[in-house]
C-alpha cells in the first residue's frame, strides 16, 4: 500500500468513526431522555375500585345545579387557556367516599350535647317535623337548626331586633376573627384536620335594615366577618413503600403539582403518603360548607362560653371522608369538558360583575359573551348528602354583560368519564419497568 493509499483510507476510517461515535451519543442521549417509569399502577390504568360492579357506582353521577342566565344571553364562547397547562393535568385521579354513618338512635341526645356547647339550653329543645331539631334563644335572638341525621347545623341571628347586634363597634382585626372562628370549631370537636391544614378566607359583612346581609366594601364599613373554611383532597397519592415512591413523586412534582406528605400507621408498619391536592369546591364557590359570622362580643349573651359571645351565625355541613381514596378513574379530556360548556351543557355556579356582591343572593344576568381563561381540576362536595367525592374540571374567565360591565364566571363539568368505567381491577404493584410517569397527563 502506498502512502497516498494509506492516508486515503485513514480519512475513510476517520470519518466512519466519528459518524459512529455522533450516532451513539445521539442514541444515548435519546434514550436518556425517555421519561424513566416512575407512577404507581393505578395512575396508569384506572382501578374503579370504588365499588365491586361499574353500575353501582355509575349510580352516583354527579349532577349539579346551575344558575339561571336572564332572557336573551348569548352562549357565545372564546377559547383563551394556556395550552400547556391544560394539557398538564392529569388523566387518572382518586375518587373518595364520604364515611357517612347515618343516624344515630340517641341522635336527639347528642343534638342536646351540641346545642349546650353552642350556647343554648338544651331542655328547651323543639322537632321541626321529624328530620330537625331547633332552638331559640329570645336573649340573643340566636336560633339553632340541628339536622338529626349528621347533626350539621345552622346557627342564625334576627338582626331585625335592635339588640341583636350593638353597631358602632370596631370589629376584630382578621387574623383575631379567623382565630376566634376556628377556636369556635375545635373547642367543640368540629373542626376536623383536613380543614384545619388550610388558611382559612375571610369576607366583611354588612347588615340591611331589613336583616339580610350584604357584603361591605371594607373593613370599616362592615358589621361582621364570616370566616370560611375549605379543604383539600389528594388527586394521586404515592406509598412511600412502593418501589421507586422517591423518584415517583420527585417526577410528578417537576410537571404537576407540589405533593403534601402524611404518615400513616398500617398493618405493616408507618408509612408516609405523597399526597398531590386540590381544593375542594362547593356549588357557591365562594361559600364553602363551614363558615362563622364573627362580631362584637354580645353583652345579651349570659352562657358561660365566652367563645360563643362573639359569634352571630354559623353553618357547619361536614361531610367525613375515608383515609384513603377509595379508587382511581378515568377523566374525560379537558377539551371534551370545554365543548360540553360551549354546548350549554355545563353547570354555571358562578357569574358576577367584578368587585360585584358576593353575598346578597344571585339574580339572572344577561350575557353577551364568555371568554374561557383557565381550566382546573378540583372535587365537588355538595350541601346534600353524596356516595363519593368526584372531580370535577372548573372552567373560568370573564363575561361581558349586556351592560357592557366586565364580570366574573365559573363553570363546573364532572370529570369523571362516565362513558368507560368499569368493574373493579385488582392491579399489581409497579415495578420500574412497566410505568411511566409520563401517561399521568393529558396529551403524554
Amino acid at each position: 500500500m502506498t502512502l497516498t493509499q494509506a492516508a486515503y483510507w485513514t480519512r475513510k476510517f476517520g470519518v466512519v468513526i466519528i459518524v459512529g461515535v455522533a450516532i451513539f451519543i445521539i442514541g444515548t442521549l435519546i434514550i436518556l431522555s425517555i421519561p424513566k417509569n416512575n407512577a404507581p399502577s393505578e395512575y396508569l390504568q384506572a382501578n374503579y375500585a370504588c365499588t365491586e360492579k361499574k353500575e353501582e357506582f355509575l349510580t352516583n353521577k354527579l349532577n349539579i345545579p346551575s344558575l339561571s342566565l336572564a332572557a336573551g344571553s348569548d352562549l357565545v364562547f372564546e377559547i383563551e387557556t394556556v395550552t400547556g397547562k391544560v394539557d398538564s393535568l392529569p388523566r387518572i385521579i382518586n375518587v373518595h367516599k364520604f364515611n357517612n354513618v347515618g343516624q344515630s338512635l340517641n341522635s336527639q341526645g347528642e343534638a342536646k350535647i351540641l346545642a349546650g356547647k353552642l350556647g343554648f339550653n338544651p331542655d328547651t329543645i323543639q322537632r321541626r317535623g321529624t328530620a330537625e331539631y331547633l332552638w331559640f334563644d329570645s336573649l340573643t335572638y340566636r336560633t339553632l337548626v340541628v339536622q338529626a341525621r349528621n347533626l350539621n347545623f345552622t346557627l342564625t341571628t334576627d338582626f331585625t331586633k335592635p339588640t341583636a347586634i350593638e353597631h358602632g363597634v370596631t370589629l376584630p382585626s382578621d387574623n383575631e376573627a379567623v382565630t376566634i372562628a376556628t377556636n369556635y370549631l375545635k373547642g367543640k370537636s368540629l373542626l376536623q384536620d383536613d380543614y384545619i391544614k388550610q388558611t382559612p378566607q375571610v369576607t366583611y359583612i354588612n347588615i340591611l335594615p331589613n336583616g339580610s346581609l350584604t357584603q361591605a366594601r371594607s373593613k370599616v364599613d362592615a358589621e361582621l366577618i364570616r370566616v370560611d373554611f375549605y379543604r383539600k383532597a389528594s388527586m394521586i397519592s404515592i406509598r412511600s413503600n412502593i418501589e421507586g415512591a422517591e423518584t415517583m413523586k420527585t417526577d410528578l412534582e417537576k410537571k404537576l403539582f407540589q405533593s403534601t406528605t402524611e404518615s400513616m400507621l398500617t398493618d405493616k408498619g408507618r408509612i408516609d403518603i405523597y399526597n398531590f391536592d386540590t381544593l375542594v369546591t362547593f356549588q357557591n364557590p365562594n361559600e364553602p360548607n363551614i363558615t362563622v359570622y364573627i362580631g362584637p362580643i354580645n353583652k345579651q349573651d349570659k352562657s358561660s362560653d365566652t367563645g360563643n359571645k362573639s359569634i352571630y351565625g354559623a353553618r357547619y355541613t361536614y361531610w367525613p371522608l375515608d383515609t384513603l381514596p377509595c379508587g382511581t378513574y378515568n377523566l374525560i379530556p379537558p377539551a371534551t369538558a370545554l365543548d360540553i360548556v360551549q354546548q350549554g351543557k355545563g353547570s354555571l355556579v358562578y357569574l358576577n360583575e367584578k368587585n360585584g356582591d358576593d353575598v346578597v343572593a344571585y339574580t339572572p344576568k344577561k350575557v353577551r359573551k364568555f371568554t374561557i381563561y383557565t381550566v382546573t381540576l378540583g372535587y365537588y362536595e355538595s350541601t346534600g348528602e353524596q356516595k363519593y367525592l368526584q372531580p370535577v374540571y372548573i372552567i373560568s374567565g370573564e363575561a361581558t354583560l349586556d351592560s357592557g360591565i366586565v364580570g366574573n364566571f365559573h363553570y363546573y363539568v364532572p370529570a369523571v368519564d362516565y362513558n368507560n368505567v368499569g368493574d373493579k381491577i385488582i392491579l399489581t404493584e409497579p415495578t420500574e419497568k412497566d410505568v411511566d410517569t409520563g401517561t399521568l397527563l393529558q396529551g403524554q
